[in-house]
Protein backbone atom coordinates (compact mmCIF):
# COMPACT_ATOMS: atom_id res chain seq x y z
CA UNK A 1 0.00 0.00 0.00
CA UNK A 2 2.82 2.48 0.86
CA UNK A 3 4.46 2.11 -2.73
CA UNK A 4 1.49 2.45 -4.75
CA UNK A 5 0.25 5.30 -2.49
CA UNK A 6 3.93 6.58 -3.29
CA UNK A 7 4.00 6.08 -6.78
CA UNK A 8 0.34 7.71 -7.26
CA UNK A 9 1.09 10.75 -5.75
CA UNK A 10 4.79 10.86 -7.35
CA UNK A 11 2.68 10.59 -10.83
CA UNK A 12 0.08 13.33 -10.17
CA UNK A 13 3.00 15.68 -9.03
CA UNK A 14 4.84 14.55 -12.12
CA UNK A 15 1.36 15.22 -14.26
CA UNK A 16 1.06 17.90 -12.55
CA UNK A 17 4.34 19.83 -13.01
CA UNK A 18 4.45 19.00 -16.95
CA UNK A 19 1.35 19.91 -17.24
CA UNK A 20 1.80 23.67 -15.68
CA UNK A 21 5.11 24.23 -17.45
CA UNK A 22 3.48 23.37 -20.84
CA UNK A 23 -0.03 25.62 -20.15
CA UNK A 24 2.01 28.58 -18.98
CA UNK A 25 4.52 27.70 -22.01
CA UNK A 26 1.61 28.07 -24.16
CA UNK A 27 1.29 32.14 -22.91
CA UNK A 28 4.84 32.62 -22.99
CA UNK A 29 5.30 32.50 -19.35
CA UNK A 30 8.18 30.80 -17.61
CA UNK A 31 6.78 28.67 -14.95
CA UNK A 32 9.28 29.14 -12.51
CA UNK A 33 8.41 32.68 -12.37
CA UNK A 34 5.15 31.79 -10.61
CA UNK A 35 6.58 29.91 -7.74
CA UNK A 36 3.49 26.85 -8.02
CA UNK A 37 3.27 25.61 -4.67
CA UNK A 38 2.87 21.61 -4.32
CA UNK A 39 -0.94 21.71 -3.75
CA UNK A 40 -1.48 23.65 -6.90
CA UNK A 41 0.50 21.45 -9.16
CA UNK A 42 -1.03 18.17 -7.56
CA UNK A 43 -4.51 19.57 -7.88
CA UNK A 44 -3.65 19.97 -11.74
CA UNK A 45 -2.60 16.45 -11.74
CA UNK A 46 -5.81 15.43 -10.34
CA UNK A 47 -7.78 17.30 -12.68
CA UNK A 48 -6.03 16.33 -15.45
CA UNK A 49 -5.82 12.70 -14.50
CA UNK A 50 -9.25 12.16 -13.36
CA UNK A 51 -10.58 10.73 -16.18
CA UNK A 52 -7.95 8.31 -17.61
CA UNK A 53 -7.40 7.22 -13.68
CA UNK A 54 -11.44 6.37 -13.77
CA UNK A 55 -11.10 4.60 -17.30
CA UNK A 56 -8.00 2.26 -16.36
CA UNK A 57 -9.36 1.64 -13.08
CA UNK A 58 -13.02 0.59 -14.40
CA UNK A 59 -10.90 -1.40 -17.54
CA UNK A 60 -9.85 -3.32 -14.72
CA UNK A 61 -12.67 -3.36 -12.46
CA UNK A 62 -14.20 -5.18 -15.64
CA UNK A 63 -11.06 -7.59 -16.40
CA UNK A 64 -11.04 -8.78 -12.92
CA UNK A 65 -14.90 -9.26 -13.12
CA UNK A 66 -14.63 -11.39 -15.94
CA UNK A 67 -12.07 -13.45 -14.86
CA UNK A 68 -13.98 -14.37 -11.02
CA UNK A 69 -17.00 -15.18 -13.26
CA UNK A 70 -15.35 -17.43 -15.61
CA UNK A 71 -13.33 -18.78 -12.56
CA UNK A 72 -16.73 -19.73 -10.75
CA UNK A 73 -18.72 -21.15 -13.48
CA UNK A 74 -15.40 -23.47 -15.42
CA UNK A 75 -14.56 -26.32 -14.23
CA UNK A 76 -11.12 -27.16 -13.18
CA UNK A 77 -10.18 -28.74 -16.09
CA UNK A 78 -11.62 -25.91 -18.42
CA UNK A 79 -10.17 -23.28 -15.90
CA UNK A 80 -6.30 -24.73 -17.07
CA UNK A 81 -7.32 -25.21 -20.93
CA UNK A 82 -7.91 -20.95 -20.63
CA UNK A 83 -4.62 -20.45 -18.73
CA UNK A 84 -2.81 -22.59 -21.55
CA UNK A 85 -4.59 -20.97 -24.27
CA UNK A 86 -4.00 -17.28 -22.71
CA UNK A 87 -0.41 -17.77 -21.96
CA UNK A 88 1.11 -17.29 -25.20
CA UNK A 89 -1.49 -14.96 -26.51
CA UNK A 90 -0.38 -12.82 -23.75
CA UNK A 91 3.45 -13.39 -24.75
CA UNK A 92 3.13 -12.19 -28.11
CA UNK A 93 1.04 -9.51 -27.27
CA UNK A 94 3.17 -8.33 -24.23
CA UNK A 95 6.30 -8.72 -26.77
CA UNK A 96 4.21 -6.54 -29.37
CA UNK A 97 3.29 -3.83 -26.93
CA UNK A 98 7.26 -3.78 -25.36
CA UNK A 99 8.59 -3.52 -28.82
CA UNK A 100 6.29 -1.20 -29.71
CA UNK A 101 7.09 1.32 -27.31
CA UNK A 102 10.78 0.38 -27.41
CA UNK A 103 10.54 1.48 -31.33
CA UNK A 104 8.91 4.49 -30.49
CA UNK A 105 11.02 5.50 -27.72
CA UNK A 106 14.41 6.01 -30.63
CA UNK A 107 12.33 8.17 -32.09
CA UNK A 108 9.11 9.66 -30.65
CA UNK A 109 8.66 12.65 -32.83
CA UNK A 110 6.47 10.97 -35.77
CA UNK A 111 4.53 9.84 -32.59
CA UNK A 112 2.90 12.76 -30.74
CA UNK A 113 -0.23 11.87 -31.42
CA UNK A 114 -0.75 8.91 -29.52
CA UNK A 115 0.19 10.74 -26.15
CA UNK A 116 0.21 8.28 -23.49
CA UNK A 117 -0.51 5.08 -25.50
CA UNK A 118 2.88 4.06 -25.34
CA UNK A 119 3.72 4.19 -21.86
CA UNK A 120 0.44 2.25 -21.20
CA UNK A 121 1.95 -0.50 -23.74
CA UNK A 122 5.04 -0.62 -22.35
CA UNK A 123 3.47 -0.88 -18.80
CA UNK A 124 0.69 -3.31 -19.58
CA UNK A 125 3.43 -5.84 -22.07
CA UNK A 126 5.43 -5.98 -19.48
CA UNK A 127 2.68 -7.60 -16.65
CA UNK A 128 1.30 -9.61 -19.93
CA UNK A 129 5.01 -11.26 -20.11
CA UNK A 130 5.37 -11.95 -16.71
CA UNK A 131 1.97 -13.91 -16.65
CA UNK A 132 3.06 -15.87 -19.50
CA UNK A 133 6.60 -16.60 -17.94
CA UNK A 134 4.61 -17.59 -14.54
CA UNK A 135 2.41 -20.03 -16.54
CA UNK A 136 5.60 -21.49 -18.31
CA UNK A 137 7.65 -21.49 -15.36
CA UNK A 138 10.31 -19.50 -15.22
CA UNK A 139 13.83 -21.96 -15.67
CA UNK A 140 12.39 -24.89 -16.77
CA UNK A 141 11.40 -26.26 -13.39
CA UNK A 142 14.51 -25.26 -11.53
CA UNK A 143 14.38 -24.02 -8.12
CA UNK A 144 15.99 -20.34 -8.48
CA UNK A 145 15.59 -20.05 -4.87
CA UNK A 146 13.38 -16.63 -3.11
CA UNK A 147 15.51 -14.29 -4.77
CA UNK A 148 14.29 -14.31 -8.30
CA UNK A 149 10.97 -13.96 -7.16
CA UNK A 150 11.78 -10.24 -5.30
CA UNK A 151 13.92 -9.36 -8.65
CA UNK A 152 11.29 -10.37 -11.24
CA UNK A 153 8.77 -8.22 -9.12
CA UNK A 154 11.12 -5.62 -8.44
CA UNK A 155 12.33 -5.41 -12.07
CA UNK A 156 8.38 -5.80 -12.84
CA UNK A 157 7.52 -2.81 -10.78
CA UNK A 158 10.24 -0.26 -12.07
CA UNK A 159 9.02 -0.93 -15.71
CA UNK A 160 5.08 -0.59 -15.16
CA UNK A 161 6.54 2.27 -13.06
CA UNK A 162 8.39 3.49 -15.94
CA UNK A 163 5.69 3.03 -18.09
CA UNK A 164 3.16 5.55 -16.30
CA UNK A 165 5.59 8.00 -15.72
CA UNK A 166 6.08 7.72 -19.97
CA UNK A 167 2.39 7.96 -20.41
CA UNK A 168 1.93 10.68 -17.79
CA UNK A 169 4.49 12.80 -19.34
CA UNK A 170 2.90 12.44 -23.02
CA UNK A 171 -0.78 13.21 -22.20
CA UNK A 172 0.30 16.54 -19.53
CA UNK A 173 1.82 17.83 -22.89
CA UNK A 174 -0.96 17.15 -24.73
CA UNK A 175 -3.67 18.08 -22.26
CA UNK A 176 -1.32 21.32 -21.37
CA UNK A 177 -1.63 22.68 -25.25
CA UNK A 178 -5.31 21.56 -25.31
CA UNK A 179 -6.20 23.89 -22.15
CA UNK A 180 -4.27 26.24 -23.28
CA UNK A 181 -5.78 27.05 -26.61
CA UNK A 182 -9.42 26.54 -24.39
CA UNK A 183 -8.16 29.38 -22.47
CA UNK A 184 -7.75 31.66 -25.26
CA UNK A 185 -10.72 30.37 -26.96
CA UNK A 186 -12.76 31.70 -23.75
CA UNK A 187 -10.94 34.90 -22.94
CA UNK A 188 -13.70 36.87 -24.28
CA UNK A 189 -15.85 35.08 -22.21
CA UNK A 190 -14.01 36.01 -19.01
CA UNK A 191 -14.85 38.77 -16.30
CA UNK A 192 -13.00 41.98 -17.32
CA UNK A 193 -10.26 43.08 -14.92
CA UNK A 194 -8.99 47.01 -14.39
CA UNK A 195 -6.14 47.37 -12.98
CA UNK A 196 -5.36 50.64 -10.44
CA UNK A 197 -1.78 51.15 -9.51
CA UNK A 198 -0.32 53.90 -7.45
CA UNK A 199 2.92 54.32 -10.08
CA UNK A 200 2.87 53.51 -13.67
CA UNK A 201 3.57 49.91 -15.29
CA UNK A 202 4.42 50.54 -18.74
CA UNK A 203 2.08 47.92 -20.11
CA UNK A 204 2.20 48.04 -23.53
CA UNK A 205 0.14 46.09 -25.87
CA UNK A 206 -2.27 46.32 -28.43
CA UNK A 207 -5.94 46.33 -26.71
CA UNK A 208 -4.16 47.75 -23.26
CA UNK A 209 -5.36 51.15 -22.56
CA UNK A 210 -3.30 53.46 -19.70
CA UNK A 211 -5.67 56.77 -18.43
CA UNK A 212 -3.60 58.69 -16.00
CA UNK A 213 -6.33 60.23 -13.26
CA UNK A 214 -6.34 63.55 -12.79
CA UNK A 215 -7.01 63.98 -8.91
CA UNK A 216 -3.37 64.79 -7.14
CA UNK A 217 -4.75 63.24 -3.86
CA UNK A 218 -6.19 59.82 -5.64
CA UNK A 219 -4.38 56.67 -4.01
CA UNK A 220 -4.06 54.91 -7.48
CA UNK A 221 -3.30 57.21 -10.29
CA UNK A 222 -2.73 55.23 -13.01
CA UNK A 223 -5.58 52.79 -14.40
CA UNK A 224 -5.08 50.37 -17.18
CA UNK A 225 -7.81 48.57 -19.00
CA UNK A 226 -8.26 46.03 -22.01
CA UNK A 227 -6.84 42.81 -19.56
CA UNK A 228 -7.86 39.92 -18.38
CA UNK A 229 -6.51 37.85 -15.28
CA UNK A 230 -5.07 34.42 -16.10
CA UNK A 231 -3.91 33.66 -12.70
CA UNK A 232 -2.33 34.75 -9.27
CA UNK A 233 0.27 32.01 -7.67
CA UNK A 234 2.89 32.52 -5.38
CA UNK A 235 2.47 36.50 -5.00
CA UNK A 236 2.47 37.11 -8.99
CA UNK A 237 -0.35 38.39 -10.79
CA UNK A 238 -0.52 37.25 -14.51
CA UNK A 239 -2.56 39.15 -17.13
CA UNK A 240 -3.61 39.09 -20.80
CA UNK A 241 -4.51 40.98 -23.58
CA UNK A 242 -8.36 41.19 -23.74
CA UNK A 243 -7.78 40.46 -27.34
CA UNK A 244 -4.53 37.79 -27.05
CA UNK A 245 -3.65 35.49 -29.10
CA UNK A 246 -0.60 33.32 -29.13
CA UNK A 247 0.55 34.27 -32.85
CA UNK A 248 1.29 38.21 -31.52
CA UNK A 249 -0.15 38.03 -27.96
CA UNK A 250 1.54 39.73 -24.74
CA UNK A 251 1.16 38.29 -21.03
CA UNK A 252 2.35 40.38 -17.78
CA UNK A 253 3.11 38.99 -14.84
CA UNK A 254 3.11 41.61 -12.16
CA UNK A 255 3.93 41.40 -8.39
CA UNK A 256 1.27 41.31 -6.03
CA UNK A 257 1.07 44.82 -3.48
CA UNK A 258 -1.19 46.80 -1.76
CA UNK A 259 -0.04 49.61 -4.78
CA UNK A 260 -2.33 47.35 -6.94
CA UNK A 261 -6.20 47.32 -7.23
CA UNK A 262 -8.22 45.35 -9.29
CA UNK A 263 -11.74 45.68 -10.63
CA UNK A 264 -13.67 43.23 -12.35
CA UNK A 265 -16.58 43.84 -14.55
CA UNK A 266 -18.56 41.49 -16.85
CA UNK A 267 -17.28 40.30 -19.67
CA UNK A 268 -17.27 43.44 -22.66
CA UNK A 269 -17.81 45.62 -20.29
CA UNK A 270 -16.91 49.22 -21.77
CA UNK A 271 -15.14 51.32 -19.12
CA UNK A 272 -15.71 54.40 -18.51
CA UNK A 273 -13.91 57.22 -19.60
CA UNK A 274 -12.92 59.32 -16.23
CA UNK A 275 -11.20 57.73 -13.16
Amino acid sequence: MAANTTLFTALLYFFGLLYTQVYFAYFRVHYTLLDQSVPEILMRGVNGLLLPLGGVGFACLVVLGVLRVLRAWLSERSWTRVLRVCAPVAAVVGVVLVGSAAFIALDPAPYRDLAGLPGLGLAVGALLLVFAGRRWGWGGGVRLGPWFGVAEWLVTYLLVAFGLFWAAGDYSNGVGVREGARMEASLSSRPTVTVYSARSLNLRAAGVRELVCGEADTAYRYRYTGLKLLLQSGGQYVFVQENWRRSTGTAFVIPRSDALRLEFTPPRTTPPQTC
